[in-house]
C-alpha cells in the first residue's frame, strides 16, 4: 500500500482536538467470562443430529454428505446446502467441516446463546486470497484478514469514527448534494435501461467523498473504477470463502488468482492517486493556515489520520476496504430495494407519503431521516428478503461452551444460517412478500403473526464486535438518495419485467439480470 508517512512527513497531530463524537470508547478490554452453564443437563457434540458413517469421515466425508443431498460440490450456492441440511437434520445440525466438527444452526434463540457468549477477540475465518495478496504485495492486513490482538488494535479506532450514529449523521449533507446531482440526472423522467451499472456510479461517487472528500464526477462521465473489476474482485472471494478443499493459488498463481490480481491491482492503483491526491489537499490548507476553517465539514481520512492508535498503513487498508465494499454493498441493495418499490406500488406510495409529511418543502437532512421509520423498514425488508451475505454469520471458541444443551468443544465451526431464518415461515409469515410493516413497532396494518419477534432471526450487518464496520455509511447512503429520488419520481417495473428477481451471491447478493425502471416525475 502506498505509504502515507511518504506523503505526510508530519503526522498530523494537530493543535486542536476532534469533536467530542469521535472520543468515546467502544470496545471493552474486560469482556466477560465464556458462558459454560446454561443448560441444567449438558449432551455430548455427538448428540446433535447430524452426520454418521462415511459423512463424518474427516476431508472425504463432505463429498459423501454432498451425495446423501444430492448436492453438487461445485454448487457454491450455500442457500441450497443449508436448506437441505436443515430440511434433514433439524434447526441444529453437526456435520464435518475438513477435519473439523461444524455446528449449523438455524434458530434464532440459539443463534441469541450464540451471539452473547462475549470474547475478547472474536475469531473469523480470513478472506485467504485477499490475505495472500497483502503478503505477496507487502501490504498490511485489514480487518477481513486479521484476528486477535492484531485485529482489536485496527478495530477500536475505526469502530469509533465509524460506526457512532452520531458520527455518521455529519456527513447526510455531503451524501444528500451526491444524491441531488443523481435525481437531478434523471429530473424528465425516461426509462433506466440497468439501474446497477447508474447505481454503481452513485455508490462510487459518494465512497469517493466519504473517503477523499472528493466528487469524481462518475454520473456525467465514464467511472474511475470499472464495474467488471469490482464484480471480479467479489467473484473471486466468494469462491474463495466458500471453498471446503485445498487452495492451489497459496503455493502457485492460478487463473482465479490472476483475473482477482489484476482486478484488484486495478482498483488499487486508482486508491493510491486518489489518497495521494487527498493528503497533498490536507498539506497545502495546513501550510496556507486554512486547515480549521477546511475541517469545518467532515473529513473521515483527516479523522481517521489523527487517531493516535491509527498507523498510516492502517488508515489506508480501513479506507481501501471500506471503497471497494462500499460500492458493491450499496449499489446491489439499492438495486434491489428500487426494485421491490417499483414492484410494490401501494408501498411504493406509502414511502413517498412519509417523505412528503417529514420534509414539507425542506431538504433530506439528518434530522428528517431521523423520522422516517418506514423508509427504514423498507430497507431492512429487502435485507430481509435478499439476505446480503449468505448464509449468515460465522463464530469459533476457544474455550469450551454449552449451546441449546450440548457441549461445543474449544474450535468447533458454528455457522448461523441467517438466510434460512429470513426465509422461514414460521418465523415471518408469507416470507416471500415484501412487507416493511413487518418492522414497523406501531403500525396495525399487518397481525403480530406476520411481525418480526426476534431480533437474532435477521442481523444483516453482523452482530457485536465483529459486525460490518461500514455498516452506518451503508445504511445512510440507501437512506438519502431513496428518500430524494422517490420523493421526485414515481418508478415502475416495464410491463414484460419478470416480478421475480433472480439474484445471486458474488459475496453481496446481487441481481442476475438487469433491472430497467421506467421514471414519472411527481408533479
Amino acid at each position: 500500500m502506498l505509504s502515507t508517512t511518504k506523503c505526510f512527513a508530519w503526522r498530523l497531530r494537530f493543535p486542536f482536538r476532534l469533536p467530542n463524537v469521535f472520543s468515546t470508547s467502544l470496545y471493552s478490554s474486560n469482556p466477560a467470562a465464556v458462558q459454560t452453564t446454561k443448560h441444567p443437563e449438558v449432551r455430548p457434540l455427538e448428540d446433535i443430529p447430524g452426520v454418521s458413517g462415511k459423512s463424518a469421515l474427516p476431508y472425504v466425508g463432505s463429498i459423501f454428505l454432498s451425495k446423501s443431498l444430492d448436492y453438487k460440490l461445485d454448487d457454491v450456492q450455500v442457500k441450497t446446502f443449508c436448506s437441505q441440511l436443515q430440511k434433514k437434520f433439524g434447526d441444529i445440525v453437526r456435520i464435518r467441516i475438513k477435519n473439523n466438527w461444524g455446528v449449523f444452526i438455524f434458530d434464532p434463540d440459539l443463534a441469541k446463546e450464540v451471539l452473547e457468549i462475549q470474547l475478547k477477540y472474536p475469531y473469523r475465518p480470513p478472506v485467504d486470497i485477499l490475505r495472500v495478496y497483502n503478503d505477496r504485495h507487502k501490504l498490511s492486513q485489514s480487518l477481513v484478514t486479521l484476528n486477535g490482538e492484531a485485529w482489536a488494535r485496527l478495530r477500536k479506532p475505526a469502530q469509533q469514527l465509524m460506526l457512532r450514529p452520531l458520527a455518521v449523521s455529519a456527513y447526510v449533507d455531503t451524501l444528500s448534494k451526491v444524491a441531488e446531482d443523481f435525481v437531478q440526472k434523471y429530473q424528465d423522467g425516461g426509462t433506466i435501461e440497468d439501474l446497477r451499472p447508474v447505481l454503481v456510479d452513485y455508490a462510487t461517487e459518494s465512497v469517493g467523498m466519504l473517503c477523499f472528500n472528493r466528487r469524481f464526477g462518475c454520473m456525467d462521465k465514464t467511472g474511475i473504477i470499472d464495474i467488471k473489476f469490482i464484480e471480479d474482485i467479489f467473484d473471486a472471494v466468494d469462491v474463495d470463502s466458500k471453498s471446503l478443499g485445498f487452495k492451489p493459488y497459496l503455493y502457485v498463481s492460478t487463473p482465479m488468482y490472476r483475473k482477482f490480481k489484476r482486478a484488484l491491482d486495478h482498483v488499487y492503483s486508482v486508491f493510491q492517486v486518489e489518497i495521494k491526491n487527498a493528503l497533498s489537499t490536507l498539506e497545502k490548507v495546513k501550510a496556507e493556515g486554512k486547515l480549521e476553517e477546511y475541517l469545518e465539514k467532515p473529513n473521515l481520512l483527516y479523522s481517521l489520520l489523527s487517531h493516535p492508535k491509527m498507523t498510516p498503513a492502517d488508515v489506508d487498508r480501513t479506507l481501501l476496504d471500506l471503497f471497494i465494499a462500499g460500492i458493491e454493498s450499496t449499489s446491489n441493495t439499492l438495486s434491489l430495494l428500487w426494485f421491490e418499490l417499483a414492484k410494490n406500488q401501494d408501498k411504493q406510495e406509502k414511502l413517498y407519503k412519509e417523505i412528503s409529511s417529514v420534509c414539507g418543502n425542506g431538504d433530506v437532512t439528518k434530522e428528517a431521516l431521523a423520522n422516517m421509520s418506514y423508509l427504514k423498514a423498507c430497507v431492512r425488508e429487502t435485507m430481509r428478503i435478499y439476505s446480503p451475505t449468505s448464509p449468515g454469520s460465522y463464530r469459533r471458541f476457544d474455550k469450551d461452551v454449552v449451546l441449546g444443551g450440548y457441549h461445543i468443544p474449544a474450535g468447533t465451526e458454528l455457522v448461523l444460517c441467517f438466510q434460512q431464518m429470513c426465509e422461514d415461515p414460521r418465523l415471518f409469515k408469507s416470507p416471500e412478500k415484501f412487507l416493511p410493516e413487518r418492522f414497523m413497532r406501531d403500525d396495525t396494518t399487518l397481525t403480530e403473526e406476520y411481525k418480526n419477534t426476534n431480533p437474532f432471526a435477521i442481523l444483516p450487518f453482523g452482530f457485536g464486535p465483529r459486525s460490518c464496520i461500514g455498516q452506518r455509511f451503508a445504511e445512510t447512503e440507501m437512506h438519502v438518495l431513496t428518500a430524494k429520488f422517490f420523493r421526485r419520481f414515481k418508478a415502475s417495473l416495464l410491463p414484460d419485467t419478470n416480478k421475480t428477481m433472480e439474484y445471486k451471491y458474488r459475496t453481496f447478493a446481487v441481481p442476475k439480470n438487469a433491472v430497467p425502471l421506467t421514471i414519472t416525475p411527481r408533479v
